[in-house]
């Protein structure tokens, strides 16, 4: 019954194996690890390739047999370590001759490196051996022979260089070498013979550079660029070029350049991924969106694809690779903030959350902290050049958004008010898990988060000037080293939100002592030329700011050479971000010397570009013109349909009405207009608006008629006007004193002394025309100090002004 049984089980069918299918990622994706490129071959790589393989011999032996040499110390591996980075590393082909006295140098009779390599090289020469990229297992396995005590041959003492580690830039160029040989047919290994030989057997220079048969390509007969001809000079070009278009796209190559290479790199370097982002920073600054963000999905796809590290799962299912959930974490920060660039804030948000939220369940704390840094940006700022309250704008462009996320605990789970030092976080992003890059990063987005703080609190007028307190405000990032730069882009973002503050506070003299300083610390290198200098968007809005200091305190020359300069550094075709802010700063200027001078028409044309970048900067200004062309009612309505939420705003806004009240002579409704700019300044910290007002006020009363009640406020003023009056604030507030004080019967030549040594014959000519009005005035029959010769002399002045520059002074609207 059981030989039955047996028999049974033996005729049975086999066992149907039901396997689980599931897609092809090598497939999906075009077999990328199976087309990787590796370095080109070269009688030059060919050598180097040999000197390494008799290095490693003389160290450790030749196969099974214990070398009968030294081994080499930690000293004579780092002094070969750099011989062989400067051989690999050279831009230039060497001939045999050239290259056999290098060998000599580096090593001439050490263990008979170099006689070994000679005697290599000539049988190759002689043709009695071919090219042979073979190498022994021990390269690969890590074992080696045994010495005659039994102890087996190891390089693992503490603080040694190791031949064959991951970390080793020349344990990855032989990989590189390897994987280029091994796709080699039997027509190019005779080819590659041949060109050694001739390599080895000719020594002229000219003949050097016709040692490379195209056939030997495995790039379809295409001879690609040097920089890019390798996946390491690929990767090393693509590195460079976003450094500089980050840190000063001037040093970086031409956009249509980069271009060209990327697509090169894409088509023949598949791995290299990171030309994708390259192609997406170049499309960005191009503003072509679409593109930007089509490249940008391409990286992180790509990036997706990694090599399978479970060897068992690879012999089974015969997959190079496998998915990695990193771009699903840090991809949607990326695309959110081009976005955000481009004014797309209900996208920008989608994408933001996504990302929050994989990197909640992964416990990623990085990817968690960048996304939340980026969700306060888009609120704080969004995508304007201008230190605006845009909060409320932000969030009302989307509310059916933020109608959803207001109530979702996950995205406001940490405040970046309150951000601490991260202890023992785990790590699953880009980073090595506690590496000092790690860290680096970590204290980089600490002190961005604090710093949006900041900002939110100077938009709202509730920060008061203390930036001695660096813990709390984040304008300095401690970093040691600091390779990546990082603490040196915090620090500059830091001064240039410092000086900014600065200006909208009225501290003209110190926004120029800081943005001096900091401008003449980013100096060329002298042997380095514009390699140390930064272009970045926080040296454009600190020219800027240096720039509105000379304006405001008068140097308007200085003002229009400082713009001059922003242009040649930050032109629009490299680096929009940055350009935005001399556009703007040079119509603000301009606006200011032309209205000074009369020009309306001129007027109408500079604050045109100031539109699309702050409608409170182009309404202001577009009623002031309203205003002085005599259209008043027109002007009032505009400024009074204005939507502003920023309280600075709304308080320039009374300030303009208040101005173009008295102008009308009509005097309660200025008087109601500035009560409320007052009620508005009591909840804030600017140092400079009480003085506004108050001067305001007192010209308001001058032009009323009430000279003692004038004079009563203008004898408050002085001190803080000095302090934080600008060039135009000083000069009416100075013609205002000396009136009321002649109509009172007190001396107003002090003040009019003020205004003449202001130089106004060239800014402001039309106040040199009130001025001399006024020093008329005195030497008049009944003035309070009759002189009919210099009376005669001021009206020869006045006229020859007149003559100049004819028009009325609108002093009564600023």
């Amino acid at each position: 019954m059981q030989r039955v049984q047996r028999v049974a089980k033996i005729d049975a069918p086999p066992t149907v194996q039901i396997k689980k299918a599931y897609p092809n990622l090598d497939a999906i994706f075009g077999h990328v690890f199976s087309k990787l490129i590796g370095e080109p071959i070269t009688p030059n790589k060919i050598a180097i390739f040999y000197l390494v393989r008799i290095l490693f011999q003389t160290h450790f032996g030749f196969r099974h047999q214990r070398t009968t040499y030294p081994q080499f110390t930690v000293e004579e591996k780092s002094e070969i370590f750099q011989w062989l980075y400067s051989l690999i590393t050279s831009n230039d082909d060497l001939t045999y001759d050239s290259f056999r006295m290098i060998i000599r140098t580096a090593f001439h009779s050490n263990r008979d490196i170099f006689l070994n390599f000679i005697s290599a090289m000539e049988h190759i020469g002689s043709g009695e051996s071919g090219v042979n990229f073979g190498i022994e297992d021990e390269f690969y396995t890590h074992k080696y022979a045994k010495d005659p005590t039994g102890e087996r041959m190891t390089d693992d003492s503490e603080g040694d260089l190791k031949f064959s580690s991951q970390y080793s830039f020349v344990y990855r160029w032989l990989k590189r070498v390897l994987a280029q040989y091994s796709k080699t047919t039997s027509q190019e290994l005779f080819e590659i013979n041949q060109m050694m030989r001739n390599w080895i057997n000719k020594a002229s220079d000219d003949d050097v550079e016709n040692l490379k048969p195209e056939s030997i390509s495995t790039r379809l007969g295409t001879v690609l660029p040097r920089e890019i001809d390798s996946s390491l000079r690929a990767r090393q070009w693509v590195a460079r070029n976003i450094h500089f278009m980050h840190k000063n796209p001037r040093r970086a190559d031409p956009h249509d350049h980069i271009l060209n290479y990327v697509k090169l790199i894409q088509k023949f370097q598949s791995d290299v991924y990171e030309a994708h982002l390259l192609e997406s920073i170049v499309h960005v600054q191009k503003k072509d969106v679409e593109s930007a963000i089509k490249a940008m999905k391409i990286f992180f796809i790509d990036s997706m694809f990694q090599l399978n590290e479970n060897m068992k799962h690879l012999y089974k299912t015969h997959r190079l690779a496998v998915p990695s959930k990193i771009p699903l974490m840090y991809a949607p920060i990326l695309e959110a903030r081009i976005c955000r660039w481009f004014g797309n804030f209900t996208t920008a948000r989608s994408l933001l959350i996504e990302s929050v939220q994989q990197a909640q369940l992964s416990g990623d704390e990085i990817c968690h902290q960048m996304g939340n840094t980026e969700l306060h940006t888009l609120d704080i700022i969004g995508c304007g050049p201008i230190l605006e309250d845009r909060t409320a704008q932000n969030l009302n462009s989307e509310k059916n958004q933020v109608s959803e996320d207001q109530n979702d605990r996950r995205i406001h789970r940490k405040t970046l008010k309150h951000i601490d030092d991260l202890h023992g976080h785990v790590r699953c992003g880009p980073c090595c898990a506690q590496t000092v890059d790690d860290f680096e990063l970590v204290a980089e987005l600490d002190s961005y988060g604090m710093m949006l703080m900041l900002m939110k609190s100077i938009v709202e007028g509730h920060y008061r000037l203390k930036y001695s307190r660096n813990a709390e405000t984040g304008m300095a990032c401690s970093l040691g080293v600091d390779q990546q730069e990082r603490g040196r882009k915090v620090s500059d973002y830091g001064f240039a939100l410092m000086s900014s503050n600065m200006i909208r506070n009225g501290l003209f003299r110190q926004a120029k002592t800081t943005t001096s300083e900091m401008l003449s610390g980013n100096l060329e290198a002298k042997n380095k030329g514009e390699e140390d200098v930064f272009h970045t968007e926080s040296f454009a809005v600190t020219s800027a700011n240096l720039a509105y200091s000379y304006a405001a305190t008068g140097h308007y020359p200085e003002a229009l050479a400082t713009i001059q300069k922003m242009k040649t550094q930050f032109p629009e075709h490299l680096t929009w971000q940055s350009a935005r802010h001399t556009t703007i700063c040079d119509s603000v200027i301009r606006f200011e010397i032309s209205f000074m001078m009369n020009k309306f028409r001129e007027c109408h044309s500079l604050i045109n570009p100031l539109a699309k970048y702050s409608q409170l900067e182009f309404t202001l200004r577009k009623a002031l013109l309203l205003s002085a062309s005599g259209r008043d009612r027109e002007a009032i309505l505009m400024l009074k349909n204005l939507e502003i939420e920023d309280v600075h705003g709304q308080i320039r806004r009374h300030l303009q009405l208040a101005s173009c009240y008295t102008a009308q002579n009509s005097f309660e409704k200025a008087q109601t207009e500035l009560d409320k700019a007052l009620e508005l300044s009591d909840g804030t910290t600017f140092k400079h608006i009480r003085t506004m007002i108050g001067r305001r006020w007192a010209t308001m009363m001058m032009h009323r008629g009430s000279h003692t009640l004038a004079l009563e406020q203008i004898i408050e003023l002085p001190e803080s006007i000095e302090q934080f009056g600008s060039f135009i604030e000083r000069c009416c507030f100075y013609l205002t004193a000396a009136r009321c004080c002649r109509m009172t019967g007190h001396d107003s030549r002090p003040w009019l002394t003020k205004l003449r040594v202001m130089n106004l014959r060239k800014v402001w000519p039309t106040m040199e025309k009130m001025v001399l009005s006024e020093i008329a005035a005195l030497h008049v029959d009944n003035g309070l100090m009759p002189d009919k010769k210099k009376l005669g002399q001021v009206i020869r002045m006045y006229e020859e002004v007149e003559c100049d520059y004819p028009g009325k002074c609108h002093w009564l609207l600023l």
